[in-house]
């Protein structure tokens, strides 16, 4: 799905470049140059961002409760 529409940039590109280590707006537009031109994509770009720390945090603490029991 095309997230961003004046640089053609597409939801799998942006969760690639979250999963290679890219961890914040400014560096998905450095990497993909997402959300630089209307802005119309930068909630949907934000969605996707959370949601990867989200699931960050929740493996870090499925970590740390598996060596606490």
């Amino acid at each position: 799905m095309i997230v961003c529409i004046c640089n053609n940039v597409k939801d799998r590109q942006i969760k690639a470049a979250l999963a290679s280590g890219v961890d914040s707006m400014d560096g998905l537009k450095a990497a993909l140059d997402v959300a630089t031109c209307c802005g119309c994509c930068e909630p949907m770009v934000n969605d996707f961002l959370e949601e990867h720390q989200a699931m960050s945090v929740d493996s870090e603490l499925a970590d740390q409760l598996a060596y606490a029991v």
